[in-house]
């Protein structure tokens, strides 16, 4: 797990995972918390997430993370990397808040925990992030965070991206 002052990102094993599948209200039960209807934008993401981890259980950790308010005991959204760290040290971030909790400087707090966490395993090198080719939340999010426009590019799926980064040497804890 990591904790920030206000956060806990819970690596999502396939218990949770499980559990959710069962509803809501287990994985509730199960971790003491509230899980509201808006706690993921892309419930599409969780299925697609169980699939990868059961398939490939070395991927906890560095994977998916479910983002748990600690006052309010809350899921209040999913955060983590999109993979394990390739052999070049690349490693790259995901994130999303509930609506009702955006804005409150949750998403940089759980980047800026994501950031450090990865830096603290001596391979990686440096931290990746991808955003619309548009400033925005997220963008301002990632430069809060300590990442730099590091280039546009076109991906797989045609859509106009901007690549953001931050490399070991930047880092400040």
């Amino acid at each position: 797990m990591i904790e920030t002052s206000r956060l806990q990102l819970l690596p999502c094993t396939l218990h949770h995972f499980e559990a959710l599948f069962q509803g809501e209200e287990v994985l509730a039960n199960l971790l003491d918390i509230t899980v509201p209807d808006d706690w993921t934008e892309y419930p599409e993401m969780v299925l697609l997430a169980y699939d990868k981890l059961r398939n490939d259980p070395t991927m906890l950790g560095w994977f998916f993370y479910l983002v748990i308010h600690k006052e309010d005991k809350r899921l209040i959204g999913t955060g983590g990397f999109k993979g394990k760290p390739g052999e070049s040290g690349v490693v790259e971030v995901g994130y999303e808040i509930a609506p009702d909790y955006r804005e409150k400087g949750y998403a940089t707090e759980m980047v800026q925990a994501l950031i450090s966490f990865s830096f603290s395993h001596s391979y990686i090198k440096t931290v990746r992030a991808h955003t619309l080719e548009e400033y925005n939340a997220a963008v301002k999010v990632l430069q809060k965070a300590g990442m730099h426009f590091a280039g546009a590019f076109t991906s797989e799926e045609d859509d106009e991206l901007w690549r953001w980064e931050i490399n070991r040497s930047d880092f400040k804890p």
